[in-house]
């Protein structure tokens, strides 16, 4: 892994110390930079979670990735600079029902205090979440609170004003493996019902707001104003990635 050149490609032109500081800066920038898409599915292309692919793919190729993608390889990073980082496994909450273990990949991060960093979800935090139960932290965009799901569980919260939470995903602290994620990685890319073959996604946050693709619409939200565009065909979706999100599909 060329260190200089993912740093590059998220926007981060400081040198990398381990501190808080820069691994807030890191979660964010990468936020900002790589999206959240599921064009390879779209596309008919199989993906698979090997490191050296999903770094030519996010860091050669400039394009962005799943969560199992995403969360690994900037986990990859953030070992590679100093930081202890270790991967975890979470399960999405669909109307209060967790769905299958390994659903989604995030981060434990260490420092001088426990973080959770998820660079992969799509519409989540934008910087890490202490690992602090039932105390509401902010994004600057969004409210967050962490507690405790059920055993060893915990659930993560979020709120756009502070007082309606949506639970979001539950989560375990125990360490996993990549290898725990390859089968339900592989279903979310082939099953009928999976909800990344039934929809075409890729979304970033921006500096004031968020751009997103969602099958047939380009949203782009700044601040609280809102605009649509219709994606007509996949040559108006190749157009559209390469025009705002500088995503080339061959």
């Amino acid at each position: 892994m060329n260190i200089a050149k993912y740093l590059e490609r998220i926007g981060f032109s400081e040198t990398p110390l381990v501190n808080d500081d820069t691994f807030f800066s890191l979660h964010r920038q990468h936020i900002l930079n790589v999206p959240f898409e599921n064009l390879d599915i779209h596309f008919k292309k199989l993906f698979t979670l090997e490191k050296d692919k999903i770094y030519n793919k996010v860091i050669e190729n400039k394009r962005g990735g799943f969560c199992y993608e995403l969360n690994y390889i900037f986990n990859e990073l953030l070992n590679h600079i100093g930081f202890t980082s270790r991967i975890i496994s979470a399960r999405i909450l669909n109307d209060d029902i967790p769905g299958p273990e390994y659903d989604h990949m995030l981060l434990l991060v260490k420092t001088d205090r426990h973080f959770i960093a998820d660079v992969g979800y799509g519409d989540l935090f934008i910087h890490p979440l202490e690992l602090n139960e039932n105390t509401v932290q902010s994004d600057g965009r969004n409210y967050f609170k962490i507690e405790r799901y059920d055993g060893e569980d915990y659930v993560l919260s979020m709120s756009i004003d502070k007082e309606l939470f949506q639970k979001k995903y539950t989560f375990k602290l125990s360490p996993c493996s990549t290898n725990d994620f390859i089968g339900i990685c592989f279903d979310k890319q082939t099953n009928p019902d999976s909800y990344f073959v039934k929809n075409t996604i890729c979304t970033k946050a921006t500096p004031a707001g968020r751009l997103t693709i969602f099958n047939d619409k380009l949203t782009e939200k700044i601040n609280d104003e809102k605009s649509e565009i219709i994606i007509k065909n996949d040559d108006d979706l190749k157009n559209c990635l390469k025009q705002r999100f500088q995503i080339e599909i061959n």
